[in-house]
């Protein structure tokens, strides 16, 4: 156990040093926050002995106010430096935490007493005010070292009692029932500090539970982020390289390079190879997410000219859409707008877009491409014709793992990923990733990002605002 004083002895445990060390660092901090109201407490005494007393008291007091302060400055630099395994410094830095608290209580009592016996007439509840004002500030901001706010409290709880008492005797006719009356209102002044000081230390140890509570909770859940990553990162390396060979293999098989497959052969074939193309995708999406969570995802900057980049993606996603008999419509070329992007990246995003869009259309439909611009920003948006999304499911959109269809009959599998890492992507980027409601049924997804003045281009960002849309 630690003595009343808190000074640790040999016997006493790391975890109990530990703890006194996190409570002087809380004292510490907590002095230094409140460093101009303590001035405040002084300033206000400061000002009644001015008014009430000779320039001899107040002097004196600026004198000691001006010891006491830079004594306390100087111990809560060394309690925020003190550490659990240096028990001599420790011992050094709470002994003078104790005499700091003493001294500066002995202070504002001065003051006080100094006030009741003044011969100039001052009003008897002046000193009691500022002494209960400087009680009930350590009562409620020292209790993060119970024996530092013992010994301030100590102190005015005398001073208390002999303001009252030193009246009396400088006073000798004042009636008895007044003297009574004037140590019962004392008596009760202390039991209100009292009171405070036991809520304020209750407070204290009840957050300090719950921050400790939070914070094995926060470390459990590191831990399992770094079990989970390292999981998905093994088990994804592990599969892509023989997945890869198994993807090669079918790939040759069913074009026909290790020489003719039966229909039925082929039928089973081609099954196994779009899972095998859709299980490559899972892996790479997982890596991707892998990689953001721990933040470790590289993205290549560079000046990106948006329109280019769009248009690839279309002509990369033409025969996939066809696929689908959904027809993909892409922007016309104008004046090139430039945007500072990683041009891998946000390739990728426009894809998941666009192969969301033919996936979920109608068939038949068209997915139109739109870039605008102003002179700030750039929105690349993908127009679909399908079914459109509920606004109630916004939030579940962009989660991981989430497919707005569960059932079985959905037309179409996907990871749940893409969305959900694309908007990272773009979020990395410093853009916008969202979707709405089409106007004439189904859903605009559109990427926002900040526009930039790529060297030289003459009109730069005060150009005017240009919209390049689909024919």
């Amino acid at each position: 156990m630690l003595l009343f004083s808190g000074l640790p002895r040999a016997a006493d445990s790391p975890a109990q040093a530990e703890a006194l060390v996190m409570q002087m660092h809380d004292y510490a901090e907590r002095g230094i926050a409140l460093g101009p109201q303590r001035l405040l407490i002084f300033a206000v005494a400061l000002a009644l002995q001015a008014f009430y007393i000779n320039t001899v008291y107040v002097a004196l007091f600026l004198v000691l106010v001006s010891m006491a302060e830079v004594f306390d400055v100087r111990s809560f630099s060394l309690a925020r430096q003190a550490q659990a395994d240096s028990p001599d410094r420790l011992r050094a830095v709470l002994l003078r935490l104790h005499i700091g608290a003493m001294f500066g209580a002995c202070v504002v009592s001065f003051a006080a007493v100094s006030l009741a016996m003044a011969q100039s007439g001052a009003p008897s509840f002046m000193p009691m005010l500022l002494l209960i004002a400087a009680a009930v500030f350590a009562a409620m901001n020292t209790h993060q070292v119970v024996s530092v706010m013992v010994i301030r409290l100590g102190v005015y709880g005398l001073t208390f009692v002999m303001i009252p008492l030193l009246e009396w005797l400088a006073n000798g006719a004042q009636p008895w029932p007044e003297v009574v009356l004037n140590f019962l209102t004392s008596l009760f002044m202390l039991y209100f500090i009292a009171d405070c000081a036991v809520v304020g230390l209750r407070y204290y140890r009840t957050n300090r539970r719950q921050l400790a509570q939070l914070t094995v909770e926060n470390n459990r859940a590191k831990a399992a982020l770094a079990a989970k990553t390292e999981f998905l990162s093994t088990v994804s390396h592990e599969l892509r390289t023989p997945l890869t060979s198994i993807r090669a293999a079918l790939d040759m098989t069913l074009a026909g390079a290790l020489g003719p497959v039966p229909e039925k052969s082929a039928q089973g074939l081609g099954i196994a190879q779009r899972n095998a193309h859709r299980l490559g995708t899972l892996i790479d999406e997982l890596l991707d997410l892998q990689k953001m969570e721990i933040g470790k995802m590289r993205f290549d900057y560079c000046d990106v000219a948006v329109g280019e980049l769009v248009a690839a993606a279309v002509a990369d996603n033409h025969a996939y859409a066809r696929a689908l008999d959904v027809t993909l419509v892409a922007p016309k070329r104008g004046r090139e707008i430039y945007v500072r992007a990683d041009p891998m990246r946000l390739e990728q995003v426009i894809t998941n877009l666009l192969s969301n869009a033919a996936k979920f259309s109608d068939v038949g439909s068209k997915v139109r491409v739109q870039i605008a611009a102003t002179p700030d920003q750039v929105r690349i948006s993908v127009h679909d014709r399908g079914a459109g999304i509920d606004p109630a499911q916004h939030d579940r959109v962009f989660d991981s793992f989430s497919q707005l269809d569960n059932t079985d009959a959905r037309k179409f599998n996907g990871t749940g990923l893409g969305l959900n890492i694309s908007k990272r992507i773009v979020e990395a980027h410093g853009g916008t990733l969202d979707f709405e409601p089409n106007a004439g049924g189904g859903t605009v997804f559109f990427v926002q990002l900040a526009r930039i003045k790529p060297q030289g281009e003459a009109g730069g960002p005060h150009s005017p605002p240009q919209v390049i849309r689909t024919a």
